[in-house]
């Protein structure tokens, strides 16, 4: 019994996985804001195809999809919303006057129209502006099959209160203990003289 357990593991384990891999920017994740009330902060994730499959198109629509995100988060904390409708009506006469003049003496003939119109105008438009301080690069992956590059940033009590700890780290007060942020990296990505690049995930250590 336990040897056909342990060849069933073993079979689980040879599957390959395709994708994005673990984390947030899995294929069947959304896209948007994530609350994990739980450990206090925000994560954004955005999604942006990748035109040319080479390092300059993937770090282009890396740093579209971060920038992206981060706004997300801004908006998701600070926005400003309007909505203005505007409705014109039009009642228009107009008046013409041909006057033809022969043999007989003066002909005029008139022409009377009348324009008639109405037009409904919708304008909706947000605005949003933020100082916060402390967000991250969680993840960033990239999707050869789909030409697609997946960002996450998050934001958290312990990433906002650690800006306020470097800051005092620049005064010279070191008393604050430092805490040290890691990358996972999985796959192949950007190797050195090759130009196309390979499906790759990068997750940053779960301590932010």
């Amino acid at each position: 019994m336990r040897k056909v357990k342990k060849f069933a593991f073993l079979a689980l384990m040879a599957v390959p996985v395709s994708g994005f891999g673990s984390g947030y920017c899995e294929q069947d994740s959304s896209d948007g804001i994530i609350i994990e009330a739980d450990k206090s902060r925000v994560i954004s994730v955005y999604r942006q195809p990748v035109k040319f499959l080479d390092r300059s198109g993937v770090r282009k629509a890396s740093v579209i999809a971060q920038e992206r995100a981060k706004g997300a988060i801004v908006r998701y904390f600070s926005q400003f919303q309007t909505t203005m409708r505007e409705i014109e009506e039009v009642d228009q006469d107009g008046e013409d006057a041909t006057r033809i003049v022969d043999s007989n003496g003066d002909v005029t003939t008139r022409t009377i129209t009348r324009n008639q119109s109405a037009v409904l105008r919708q304008l909706d438009a947000s605005f949003a502006a933020s100082n916060i301080s402390g967000i991250l690069q969680i993840e960033e992956s990239f999707d050869k099959e789909m030409s697609e590059v997946c960002v996450a940033v998050g934001y958290s009590a312990k990433s906002n209160e650690m800006v306020k700890k470097s800051k005092e780290w620049m005064k010279g007060n070191t008393g604050s203990d430092s805490s040290s942020e890691g990358i996972k990296s999985e796959g192949a990505s950007m190797t050195p003289g090759k130009q196309s690049v390979d499906s790759y995930s990068r997750v940053r250590k779960d301590d932010w």
